[in-house]
C-alpha cells in the first residue's frame, strides 16, 4: 500500500490555502494558452498552414492544467497517497514535452541554417544524433518516473538510497538536455555555411531572421535550463524530513520553477508565432526542392507554408 514520503518535497503537502487559488489562477492561464494555440491552429488550418506542433503545445498545456487540477484536488485530500503519486507523474512529465519542443526548434534553425545536412552521408549523421538525444529523453524520463512511483511503496532504506542515486543521475541529465540549445544555437548560428540559400518560416517570417529565431529558442531555454538546474540542486542536496523543509522545497520555489517558468515560455513561444517562424517543408517536398535546388535556379527556397 502506499504511503507518503517521510522527506520534504518540493512544493510540500499542498493545502487548501494557499495551493488551491494558486492552482487555480495557473490553471486558467495555461488553458487560455490552450485556447489561443488551438485558434492560431484552425487558422493555419484554414490558410493550408500544417504546423503539427501547435498540437504538442496544445497537449502540452492542457497536460499542466490537468497537473494544477490534481495538485488543487490533492489540497483538499492531503493523505490521499494516489494524488500524490499523480501529481509527481504529470510534474515530472510535462516539463520534459518542453525539452523536446525546444530541442525540435534547434533541429529546424540547423537544417535551415545548413541545408547540405540534407543529403548525403551527414544526413544520416544528423538525424541520428537527434533521434540519439530524444531516445535519452525517453529513457531519462522512464529512469526518473520509475524510482518516484516506487519511492511511494516501499520504506526500505536501501532502495531508497538507491532512488535517491537514479534520481540525481536522472535530473543532471535533464538539466544538460535542458541547456542543449545554449550549444546547438551557437554552432548553428556562427559555423560557416555553404551551398544553397534556405529560409525558415511562413510568409514575411520566412526570409532569414536567423538570429532571431536563435534567440527565441534561446530564451525559452533560458527558464527550462533554470528550472531543470534548481530541481537538480534540490535532488543533490541532502534530505529534509517532512516537517521541516528547507527554503527551496517552499511553495513559491515549486510554483516559480515549475509553472511559472513554464507558462513565461509558452507564452513567449505563443507571441513570437513560432508557429511562423519554425514552420518547414513536409519532408518528401523538402528533400526535392533540395535535390533540384530550386526551381527558380538560384538554389533559394522562397516558400515554406506547407509546414509541419
Amino acid at each position: 500500500m502506499p504511503f507518503l514520503s517521510p522527506y520534504a518535497l518540493i512544493g510540500g503537502i499542498p493545502s487548501k490555502i494557499p495551493d488551491f487559488p494558486a492552482s487555480l489562477v495557473l490553471a486558467i492561464c495555461f488553458f487560455a494558452i490552450a485556447v489561443t494555440n488551438i485558434i492560431i491552429f484552425k487558422g493555419n488550418m484554414g490558410k493550408g498552414h500544417k504546423f503539427k506542433l501547435s498540437i504538442f503545445m496544445i497537449g502540452f498545456s492542457m497536460s499542466r492544467v490537468m497537473t494544477l487540477v490534481l495538485r488543487s484536488a490533492w489540497s483538499f485530500h492531503p493523505d490521499d497517497t494516489d494524488l500524490a503519486i499523480a501529481n509527481q507523474v504529470f510534474n515530472a512529465a510535462g516539463v520534459v514535452a518542453l525539452y523536446i519542443l525546444n530541442l525540435i526548434f534547434c533541429e529546424r534553425l540547423f537544417r535551415a541554417r545548413h541545408p547540405s545536412v540534407e543529403h548525403g552521408p551527414r544526413r544520416k549523421v544528423f538525424y541520428g544524433i537527434f533521434a540519439a538525444i530524444f531516445t535519452l529523453i525517453g529513457c531519462t524520463f522512464i529512469m526518473v518516473i520509475t524510482p518516484t512511483i516506487w519511492g511511494f511503496f516501499t520504506k526500505n532504506p536501501s532502495l531508497q538510497a538507491k532512488f535517491g542515486t537514479i534520481r540525481k543521475v536522472g535530473s543532471t541529465i535533464l538539466a544538460f538536455i535542458a541547456f542543449m540549445p545554449f550549444i546547438i544555437v551557437p554552432i548553428t548560428l556562427f559555423t560557416p555555411h555553404s551551398g544553397m540559400k534556405t529560409s525558415l518560416g511562413v510568409d514575411g517570417r520566412a526570409k532569414g531572421g536567423f538570429w532571431l529565431k536563435g534567440l527565441i529558442i534561446l530564451v525559452g531555454a533560458f527558464f527550462l535550463a533554470f528550472g531543470a538546474g534548481f530541481r537538480a540542486g534540490v535532488v543533490f542536496s541532502p534530505p529534509r524530513p517532512r516537517n521541516n523543509p528547507a527554503w527551496y522545497h517552499s511553495r513559491g520555489a515549486y510554483y516559480v520553477t515549475y509553472f511559472v517558468f513554464e507558462y513565461i515560455v509558452m507564452l513567449w513561444f505563443t507571441i513570437m508565432r513560432v508557429d511562423q517562424r519554425f514552420s518547414v517543408y513536409d519532408k518528401p517536398e523538402r528533400l526535392e526542392t533540395l535535390r533540384s535546388k530550386g526551381s527558380n535556379g538560384s538554389g533559394e527556397i522562397d516558400k515554406n507554408n506547407e509546414s509541419a
